[in-house]
């Protein structure tokens, strides 16, 4: 029994009421456990475990499913502690990632001869290569004339694709449809099956394929498996009766389907997640599976919820209650009695108020590795970078490559490293490869091996450049050669910006279309609009130091140097960079962050606002605020407009906005008002109190709810205004529980709402 190993009154001690509930569920049924940021899931999972053994239950029938290696090595070594503490007893257990998993299982499959041994290959380049050599395959048997350009314009989406189709159980066809691809990556289907065509010939695996693989093996052979397959299985398959799933949400639908095919009968599941928190579905995971999916797939489903946060304080908790309601999700995200500040930065300048920040954070705490600093997109990073690297202040980037090996900086370099007089003194350029550079950005539109060439001689021979390009263009004709001219032409001008460095760069972007040319080149808005960024931002930095090309290369020169003379130990302990899907998981007691402005994030491409895509930004920036353990910081000063809206609790308006619509959501201003126990009106009194009282909040000054934003007193008839779809009209408002009500909207019709959940303001003047 339990109290065998831990007495009940001291296990009520160490949980809450919501995680006992988990702990103690009925051993004989399936458990979905839907748990908000820092809530103790761990905790929680591993007294299930020591619950179901001291219930009888062998642990070697007991699966733990993590996913990524840091975190299964986390959860095996406090559940041996656990363990160890109450029983001193060794045990076996399997807690394993997908991947060791489907290893285990493919090298069954391969030695009963179920499946053709393979090598698992686990080096991207060998992928990178294989895909390489899959176009070429293309090509060849193409009946018509394919061009693909340059491999950096086309390799990183294609190993996105692979990933997705991989993660899926449908054809690489499909997943092509569903996706937002361009058309000028129309080939990818046909270049994932000849990717897998010569993957099998080569007999080689990646890590993907350890479940892929297992996968279409069940699929393929469930009704007609032979008898001898049938009994070899029960010796390879691990004869598992409770499955325990971590961070369900993240799964994706090849890993679902995988363990359905072994573990759905005669086997009692826990999914543990937060749907909320699901922001990889770029690369496959499907939170609808754990939101919906699981609901029909598992009869008698027992649902709990954990919405105490231990990570965080109430304002935190408040905030992220009231953005997630936004996502029509009856999330209650709980704090705890520790403060969190939450405050916004003074100047409008990001790196002036970046080093305010972490100046005051280093004389009350002495060090910055407990802080980090994130974005949404990467081209956000550049001002922080600069900002760091002119301070000299040690920091960590996580999951991008350092500023001054970024693409985009490095060609704008060799573009002020000509200015500076670079043709003629090659030593100017930061490292003499950018000279290529200046023939690559724009493309000459050479054949690969020709390019090879012509780039090869303009490293030799920088000071015969514009000479080279005259000579390409005499063999070219039209408006290609006039283009080619043009450009020797500039770069022989462009010494002239030798003392306007920033004039010279934005006349360069303008002259050689170098724009249009991110444009043509990029199969994603998203990685366009992240090329021009990153430009504009250095081309703002080189403005604001006001210094000439030469003094400009001389500066990132000492820079860089600064970086790398700081000592590895001292970077170890520096402030993290890095991006909001890289934090996922993880908590600091500082938290910055950066680029919250509306179209920046959420970002959204080409000016659509999918609600489907607005959630999956929402839940990143729910993800980025629960971070925070002590203070968070909005690296924003929000303009006369905004302020008026936070400090009356307004709801966003996404046309007027400047600041993010995410920190409108969040209210931070209430939650401050409410916890400061100051008299407010709200435009949602139900989602207040309902937090008040879960919380066990002690309130002395009322709230009150305005009169002219409850949707659940509009009338048929009545004009209102949503946030996302503009000027509508209720058609009519259900009377059951639910209380649905339903609008007709000018632009997007017929909308069907929760007044619970969803913001509906009236149009006075209707």
């Amino acid at each position: 029994m339990s109290d065998e190993i831990l007495p009940k009154n001291k296990m009520s001690s160490r949980f809450t009421p919501e995680q006992l509930k988990v702990i103690n569920s009925p051993l004989q049924s399936h458990a979905k456990v839907m748990a908000v940021a820092g809530a103790g899931k761990t905790s929680t999972l591993i007294a299930r475990v020591k619950k179901l053994i001291s219930q009888g239950v062998s642990p070697s029938s007991i699966a733990v499913f993590m996913f990524n290696k840091s975190a299964q090595e986390e959860f095996s070594s406090r559940l041996i502690n656990a363990m160890s503490d109450s029983t001193g007893a060794t045990f076996k257990l399997d807690v394993m990632t997908f991947h060791s998993f489907g290893m285990k299982l493919t090298q069954g499959l391969e030695r009963a001869n179920l499946i053709e041994r393979a090598q698992l290959v686990t080096n991207d380049f060998s992928l990178i290569k294989l895909l390489r050599d899959a176009v070429q395959q293309l090509k060849n048997i193409s009946s018509q004339s394919l061009s693909y350009g340059d491999d950096k314009d086309w390799l990183e989406d294609a190993l996105l694709f692979v990933d997705q189709v991989k993660a899926s159980t449908k054809t690489a066809t499909d997943v092509f449809a569903e996706g937002d691809w361009s058309t000028e990556r129309s080939f990818f289907p046909d270049l994932y099956r000849e990717l897998e065509t010569l993957r099998k010939k080569q007999k080689i695996r990646f890590f993907s394929d350890l479940i892929q693989d297992p996968l279409c093996f069940f699929l393929d052979n469930v009704s007609s498996m032979s008898e001898q397959a049938q009994k070899i299985l029960p010796q390879i398959i691990p004869n598992y009766k409770y499955i325990l799933v971590d961070e369900f949400q993240d799964i994706n639908e090849s890993q679902y389907e995988l363990l359905k095919c072994l573990y759905y009968s005669d086997c009692f599941w826990m999914m543990v997640g937060d749907v909320q928190q699901c922001i990889y579905e770029w690369r496959g995971a499907n939170p609808n599976i754990m939101s919906n999916q699981i609901d029909t797939d598992f009869i008698g489903l027992n649902n709990y919820a954990l919405s105490q946060s231990f990570r965080f304080g109430h304002q935190i908790g408040m905030m992220a209650t009231n953005l997630l309601a936004h996502n029509n999700s009856n999330t209650l995200v709980i704090g705890n009695e520790e403060n969190t500040e939450c405050v916004f930065t003074e100047s409008e300048r990001v790196g002036k108020a970046l080093l305010v920040e972490l100046k005051r954070w280093r004389r009350l705490h002495n060090t910055l590795s407990n802080g980090v600093v994130l974005v949404r997109l990467y081209s956000d990073m550049v001002p922080i970078q600069l900002a760091l690297m002119h301070k000299r202040i040690p920091y960590q980037l996580h999951g991008d490559s350092p500023l001054l090996e970024n693409r985009q900086v490095r060609m704008l370099m060799s573009y002020i490293a000509v200015m500076a007089g670079g043709l003629e003194s090659p030593d100017l350029f930061y490292n003499k490869q950018d000279i290529a550079y200046l023939i690559t950005t724009p493309s000459l539109g050479l054949e690969s091996s020709q390019q090879k060439v012509v780039k090869e001689q303009a490293i030799r021979s920088p000071h015969l450049i514009p000479q080279l390009l005259e000579s390409i263009a005499n063999t070219s004709s039209g408006w290609r050669a006039k283009k080619i001219n043009e450009r020797a032409d500039w770069l022989r001008s462009l010494s002239l910006y030798a003392k306007q460095p920033e004039k010279g760069l934005s006349e360069t972007i303008e002259r050689l279309n170098i724009y249009r040319y991110f444009e043509n080149t990029s199969s994603k808005d998203i990685q366009f609009d992240e090329k021009v960024a990153t430009c504009d931002a250095f081309i703002s930095y080189v403005e604001g130091v006001k210094l000439s090309a030469q003094e400009i290369l001389f500066e990132l020169k000492t820079l860089a140097d600064n970086s790398v003379s700081i000592n590895k130990n001292e970077q170890a302990h520096g402030l993290h960079l890095m991006s909001l899907h890289k934090s996922k998981g993880l908590e600091f007691d500082l938290v910055i962050m950066v680029g919250l402005r509306e179209g920046r994030f959420p970002y959204y491409e080409s000016g659509e606002q999918a609600p489907v895509k607005i959630e999956a930004e929402r839940r990143l920036f729910y993800v980025g605020i629960t971070r925070a353990k002590q203070r968070l910081v909005l690296l924003a000063k929000p303009n006369e407009r905004d302020q008026k809206r936070l400090n009356s609790a307004s709801l966003p308006d996404a046309k007027e906005s400047t600041l993010s619509r995410f920190v409108l959501e969040s209210q931070p201003i209430l939650c401050q008002k409410v916890l400061a126990r100051e008299a407010l009106e709200v435009e949602d009194i139900a989602q207040v109190n309902k937090y008040i009282d879960r919380a066990h909040l002690q309130i002395a000054a009322p709230v009150i709810q305005k009169k002219s934003s409850v949707s659940r007193q509009l009338k048929p008839g009545e004009k209102v205004r949503h946030e996302q779809f503009g000027e509508g009209t209720i058609v009519r408002q259900e009377t059951t529980s639910k209380r649905m009500i339903f609008v007709e909207f000018e632009e997007v019709g017929f909308k069907r709402f929760n007044p619970e959940h969803t913001k509906l303001l009236r149009d006075e003047s209707s």
